[in-house]
């Protein structure tokens, strides 16, 4: 798959999670957009942008079989995720409960949301290596109480493949 990259030849590139490659479709469809956008930077961002990111989100809901109106695109995960976090309605006393191998800025973001609203964060300890799904469950688990309002473990953290996942859950 080298040829579809821009990359060097010389080089396996494996670090696609938080700085990849884009494919060279991918590439020139971004310079074609970006020469559009330097010739009427006005046209290009009220009146094209939007369409073209419309059709975009048409696509992607299809392949995930989801509303369109329920995409939306962010820079990167951690913004995504500090959008979502921030619009959650914890109370004081309330926990936040996580482990203690999460991404920093989740980690960061937690600390500060939880700090303003009076809620608690909880990290729990995770023995590494980690065995099996069950021990990881159960170090977890140990922290779950009544007051847990959010459950929030990284699906793929930066430690394991240069890019961020996450996976969070509202508990009722």
């Amino acid at each position: 798959m080298k040829n579809l990259f821009h990359l060097n030849k010389e080089v396996t590139f494996l670090n696609h999670g938080s700085f990849g490659a884009c494919p060279k479709a991918v590439f020139e469809k971004y310079q074609e957009y970006q020469l559009e956008l330097e010739n009427q930077p006005v046209e290009f961002l009220y009146r094209k942008a939007h369409n073209i990111l419309k059709v975009s989100r048409e696509a992607l809901s299809k392949f995930l079989s989801c509303k369109t109106d329920n995409l939306v695109y962010v820079t990167n995960a951690t913004s995504g995720l500090n959008i979502v976090a921030n619009s959650l309605d914890l109370k004081a006393e309330d926990e936040v409960l996580s482990s203690d191998i999460e991404y920093g800025a989740s980690d960061r973001m937690w600390e500060i949301i939880c700090e303003r609203k009076k809620a608690k964060f909880i990290r729990s300890q995770i023995s590494q290596p980690i065995i099996n799904e069950n021990s990881f469950t159960e170090e977890i688990i140990k922290n779950y109480n009544e007051n847990t309002k959010v459950l929030f473990l990284s699906h793929i953290t930066e430690t394991a493949t240069g890019g961020v996942v996450f996976c969070f859950g509202w508990l009722e």
